[in-house]
């Protein structure tokens, strides 16, 4: 893993090589520098002579031949950046059959595949249900669970004035015309300082045919960002502006008029929510008395776009439903995988290194443990590929273990060095070192290497040669003290059961 010098005869020849070549291009140089002054003298001749509209018309043309040849030398040498080179996303199934496909063959390779799979058996029971699902989504205190009240009539749901009452998914079903069978979801509010119960609502949002957000005012920064998310997800919305009793008729529609411009794309209706309002009565003597009594829901609105969507749209959106659950049990799908390739990886990496250790703790003879890890460094790179499925060559596989051990060089003294400091730490070591010392240095180099190429793989989904190597080069930079420690204590507990 060392590299190797040239001899000093070997250098002296090389150099004058080297001067040689130097003289040649030199000379080179100035018999073409001698050509095209004397070509540039001729085209200037010929130029002189010119009329000033053939002048012009040769000018342009070498202005744009010039413009091509430094276009093209651009795409062709411009920097590439190396951790730019990473798929734009999975690969994600694209219907019902292929998402049950890929389920079968992720369970045959031992992967967690229950949350996938309950998005598909989700999409399978919405399908054999009639049910037309909306969910509510908002800002905390909006409103979403006053209206879901104003609308069933349900008397179960926690209405309250503090902010975030809503802490988890609730169901309510609605029976309206003929035709019109509603289950209406609450969901937590999208600002939720609990990152838990924003993703259970984006997905609970992702599952249903139609998004109300509900809003009690002009949109708040987040506010807006969060509806331009939700649009992001192909959802049709509607966004209902609540407690409309605190405007007048001029004020509101200014408010909603500010909202359509600002949100062209999504259909704005005022509604009340109903629930209770303080008021302040006189009685016979002339004194105050505050009381509550039950506001007027005006919900009329919203229900008739309701009932237009489903009775214009319907098909269109449970297409859309379909296509979303199927694509967020592939994204489920994909984090199980992540997250199995991830356990198994580290585990092959774990092997591999002890296997390594092993190696140079057995060596009978100096630099047959070399050649040890030079076959296990081809082993281990192989068999994480093919953990992730990744086709690659031995011949490239060989070629990036080579590299980085020439990247390595000067390192491989330092790394061998902070070994044998950390092995002198543990008393009766005597006159052993030299193999535990390979031993200690090989852990750190196998571990490095090891977890810079399932880096590689997991972030780009291939063997990126440069990308590899420079967070190997992090790798075995960072917290070498400490890892050398680890590595040392096993490397003796080895040494200890062979003695």
């Amino acid at each position: 893993m060392t590299e190797q010098q040239p001899p000093p005869s070997h250098k002296r020849l090389l150099r004058l090589l080297l001067v040689v070549a130097l003289l040649f291009l030199s000379l080179l140089a100035l018999l073409l520098v001698l050509q095209l002054t004397e070509s540039a003298l001729s085209v200037w001749q010929i130029l002189d002579q010119l009329s000033p509209l053939l002048l012009a018309v040769y000018a342009i043309g070498l202005f744009g031949f010039a413009l091509l040849v430094t276009l093209l030398s651009w795409l062709l040498l411009r920097p590439k950046g190396r951790r730019a080179e990473r798929r734009t996303g999975p690969s994600l199934p694209g219907d019902r059959e292929a998402l049950a496909e890929a389920l079968a063959q992720a369970d045959g390779k031992g992967v967690d595949t229950a949350g996938a799979r309950q998005e598909l058996q989700e999409l399978d029971r919405r399908r054999d249900q009639l049910t037309f699902y909306v969910a509510f989504f908002g800002a905390v205190s909006a409103g979403k669970s006053a209206l879901i009240r104003a609308i069933t009539g349900a008397e179960g749901i926690a209405v309250d004035v503090r902010a975030g009452t809503t802490r988890q998914i609730a169901h309510y079903r609605y029976h309206g015309d003929p035709g019109v069978d509603l289950q209406l979801t609450d969901a937590p509010g999208i600002l939720d300082i609990d990152p838990e119960l924003v993703r259970i609502a984006r997905e609970e949002a992702r599952r249903a045919q139609l998004v109300i957000y509900v809003c009690d005012g002009e949109l708040t920064r987040d506010q807006h960002r969060e509806l331009v998310e939700l649009q992001t997800l192909e959802r049709p919305l509607i966004l209902a502006l609540n407690k409309q009793d605190r405007y007048s008729d001029r004020d509101l529609e200014a408010v909603v008029g500010r909202l359509r411009e600002r949100l062209p794309e999504i259909e704005v209706i005022p509604v009340q929510a109903g629930g209770k309002e303080e008021v302040i009565r006189l009685d016979a003597s002339g004194s105050e008395r505050r009381e509550l009594r039950d506001r007027e829901a005006r919900i009329e609105g919203l229900m008739a776009a309701i009932e237009k969507r489903i009775a214009t749209e319907r098909e269109g959106l449970d297409a859309r439903r379909d296509e979303s659950l199927v694509r967020l049990g592939g994204e489920k799908l994909h984090q199980a995988t992540q997250a199995h390739r991830r356990q198994q990886g580290e585990k092959l990496v774990r092997d591999y290194t002890a296997k390594a250790m092993l190696g140079a703790v057995a060596a009978v003879s100096p630099g047959t443990d070399i050649l040890i890890q030079g076959y296990l460094g081809v082993q281990m790179v192989k068999a994480l590929t093919a953990l992730y499925e990744v086709k690659a060559k031995e011949v490239d596989v060989e070629h990036f273990i080579d590299l980085a051990s020439q990247n390595l060089g000067k390192r491989m003294t330092l790394v061998l060095a902070m070994a044998g400091n950390v092995l002198k730490a543990f008393p009766g070591v005597g006159t052993v070192t030299g193999g535990l010392m390979h031993a200690v240095a090989y852990g750190l180099i196998f571990e490095g290497l090891g977890k810079a190429v399932l880096k590689t793989l997991e972030e780009s989904g291939s063997l990126q040669t440069l990308q590899a190597l420079d967070y190997f080069e992090e790798a075995i930079s960072g917290d070498l003290e400490g890892r050398a420690k680890y590595f040392a204590r096993l490397a003796l507990e080895e040494f200890g059961k062979r003695q």
